[in-house]
């Protein structure tokens, strides 16, 4: 019994995710056109399965269908979102692509309410209220630490903001906190370069175990271990 036992699907989608890996790889010798096929690959196999996904479930469940097989308050809601839609499409067209502003604005409008709600109720919210429970565990350390990074790093963005501005006297106090802000700004980007580095190594360690099982799966079909 080998890798490749099952069926031969299974052997084809282990070659060709072999032969990618190997595309991608080939990077490390620079721009190539195997480096190029693979990303072209890749490219293309999103935007097709976006573009299916937007079909199957947002164009026709909600568009489409309830023009057809809907309720009178489904259809009204369907026209509705059909209008903007039809103007945006308008964008193919120079000489009708302003009427897609419109829509296009009320498009940016809506993501960029979402965006700010998101960032709001989701990060702002929730570091309040972890700042609150920590002064509620009586734990001062970490709530002095949280307060002074806060702090420190708003003093360094309002002084970097404004410190070409003419007459602008900030103090020396103000200054170091700034500097102290630094400090953790720079803790906070490389946490998140050690986060970015460590997920990265962990993806090239299962390419390359995949490649290894691969190999060894390939060649126990003519060697049976």
């Amino acid at each position: 019994m080998n890798l490749f036992d099952v069926n031969l699907a299974d052997f084809a989608g282990a070659f060709v995710g072999f032969i990618l890996t190997l595309f991608v790889f080939s990077y490390i010798w620079g721009d190539n056109p195997f480096f190029r096929t693979a990303t072209s690959i890749f490219v293309g196999v999103a935007a097709g399965y976006t573009t299916i996904i937007s079909i199957y479930n947002i164009i026709l469940p909600q568009l489409i269908f309830p023009l057809f097989s809907g309720d009178r308050s489904e259809m009204i809601l369907a026209a509705i979102y059909l209008i903007p839609s039809a103007l945006i499409l308008t964008r193919i067209s120079p000489q009708l692509s302003k009427l897609a502003n419109p829509a296009i604005a009320l498009l940016v409008g809506v993501g960029a309410a979402a965006a700010v709600g998101g960032a709001v109720f989701g990060t702002i919210i929730p570091q309040v209220s972890t700042s609150m429970q920590i002064y509620d565990a009586h734990n001062f350390f970490d709530a002095g630490v949280v307060l002074l990074a806060t702090l420190a790093t708003l003093i360094y963005f309002q002084f970097s903001a404004q410190k070409n501005t003419a007459n602008l006297k900030i103090g020396k106090f103000l200054k170091n906190i700034g500097w102290i802000g630094q400090i953790f700004i720079a803790i906070t980007f490389g946490a998140l370069f050690a986060g970015v580095y460590f997920a990265a190594l962990a993806a090239l360690i299962e390419r390359l175990s995949s490649i290894w099982t691969f190999i060894k799966g390939f060649f126990g079909l003519f060697i049976p271990g």
